[in-house]
């Protein structure tokens, strides 16, 4: 396609010098270009060997379809709800094995995750901050696997795999200002999994930022999670991983 869509919603909860009214909500809501790149193993058919899937984040341009994240971030006194949503779409055609073989693969990765979590905040100052949360992420995986004409047990097959499942998830978020100018840093950590649902995962994003207004700023960062998940036979182990750009509103 010669235009594709990579949008990344991610919210962090606004922090001014004062103290926070403990009968007010705050919220703040960030879209950001995710520009994701797609590398691990997933599941073929019963007794083959996993198929490997390795999107650069270069060439996320031109292989991921549509990329959507959503993080919201309330809060209410040092207590609070955070939410994150994650959507991906990411295609790929690729050779797997050369002549005389002639085996070819496209495959489509569908990734839906979404966290609920409680959150309360352990550090604060005049500029930083430091939340806990703990909660449940729930996760959705749709593959496809289309194989081309060639030889082999894998030629001419078709595989699609629905799985969903949900894991319990705790981590650390904050956010600190740089000195005394309008620069910030902001990120956090998220680890799951506990062999719950999947094995384990880890999910972590940092970005600079630059408060340009009281509620409007802009960002840049990375960010990355690692999924492990297997049962009966379906295999998902893989990284998703790139840069974001985004803007900030606080409200």
């Amino acid at each position: 396609m010669n235009c594709r869509i990579h949008l990344m919603l991610f919210a962090t909860l606004a922090y001014s010098s004062s103290a926070l009214a403990d009968d007010k909500w705050q919220f703040s809501l960030t879209p950001y270009i995710w520009f994701a790149g797609l590398k691990g193993d997933v599941s073929t058919i019963p007794g083959a060997p996993v198929a490997p899937i390795d999107v650069s984040p270069k060439e996320a341009f031109d292989d991921t379809e549509t990329a959507i994240m959503v993080m919201l971030d309330a809060k209410k006194g040092i207590n609070g709800v955070y939410t994150d949503f994650i959507y991906t779409d990411v295609q790929q055609d690729a050779t797997l094995l050369p002549a005389p073989v002639n085996l070819t693969l496209k495959s489509t990765t569908k990734t839906t995750a979404f966290t609920l979590a409680y959150q309360r905040e352990v550090y604060r100052d005049d500029s930083a901050f430091v939340d806990l949360f703990a909660g449940a992420r729930y996760w959705k995986i749709d593959s496809e696997l289309a194989f081309g004409n060639g030889l082999g047990l894998l030629a001419g097959k078709k595989v699609s795999n629905d799985e969903s499942w949900v894991d319990p998830v705790i981590g650390v978020k904050g956010r600190t200002s740089v000195n005394d100018t309008r620069f910030y840093v902001t990120g956090g950590v998220s680890l799951g999994g506990f062999n719950v649902g999947s094995d384990r995962f880890y999910d972590w994003l940092a970005a600079v930022g630059y408060q340009w207004r009281d509620n409007i700023g802009t960002a840049i960062g990375y960010r990355m999670f690692d999924l492990d998940y297997e049962d009966d036979g379906f295999v998902y182990d893989v990284k998703q991983k790139g840069w974001i750009v985004g803007l900030t509103w606080n409200f």
